[in-house]
């Protein structure tokens, strides 16, 4: 009887998933880049005559997903706002972390224009991308424009999984509003970027590495 209740409990030990309960987030360090800084403000949005900075909302943005990262049991390091690009993405590398969020909005002088869209330049930033533009694009509910190929910005550079995001318009009359109220769309942009880098980090991956070429 004794042998029988021992080679139960070894069979439903075997028989439970491997890994089921590991933290996707243990061991790994995400680099969040609020883009622009300094003497560039990037776009500028407007709720009435108040002014709305893009850099403003980046900052934002990256810190309310920083705190759910970090709150998770992730490394997150804020890339300092150098002015050069490819600086920004060495101070990433040098800091150890497995992938690169350059956080974005957009800008027009049209005041209604607004969706979701996404860059990346090399074969491991479209991987990364899968997981990532999906989740803003179902979070904030615009139009989607797509992950496009960049040829100039952050994921130019360096060796890291990246994506450069603009998850919508803050030069949109109610993104700026919003900004300057319950700040909705910074919650919901945040929590899919969490979203989108568990569902990264979850998968189930076989080889490869942190390459560009991976």
């Amino acid at each position: 009887m004794k042998n029988s209740l021992i080679l139960a409990a070894l069979a439903l030990l075997i028989a439970l998933p491997v890994g089921a309960a590991t933290n996707p987030f243990d061991g790994k360090a995400v680099a969040l880049d609020a883009g622009h800084g300094a003497a560039d403000t990037g776009a500028t949005g407007y709720c009435g005559e108040t002014a709305v900075r893009e850099v403003d909302v980046n900052l934002a943005v990256r810190a309310e997903l920083g705190e759910l990262l970090r709150a998770n049991g992730a490394s997150v390091y804020d890339v300092p706002q150098l002015d050069s690009r490819r600086n920004r993405v060495a101070a990433a590398e040098e800091a150890g972390a497995d992938v690169l969020i350059s956080i974005h909005h957009n800008g027009s002088s049209n005041t209604s224009a607004d969706y979701t869209q996404s860059f990346v330049t090399q074969k491991n930033d479209k991987e990364f991308a899968k997981h990532i533009h999906p989740a803003l694009v179902a979070a904030l509910g615009l139009p989607d424009r797509g992950i496009k190929n960049d040829g100039y910005g952050m994921t130019v550079y360096g060796s890291l999984p990246g994506i450069l995001t603009e998850a919508y318009f803050i030069t949109n009359t109610a993104a700026a509003c919003d900004f300057l109220g319950p700040r909705l769309r910074i919650t919901a942009e945040a929590q899919a970027l969490y979203d989108g880098l568990t569902a990264y980090f979850s998968r189930s991956v076989s080889g490869g590495g942190k390459g560009r070429n991976q």
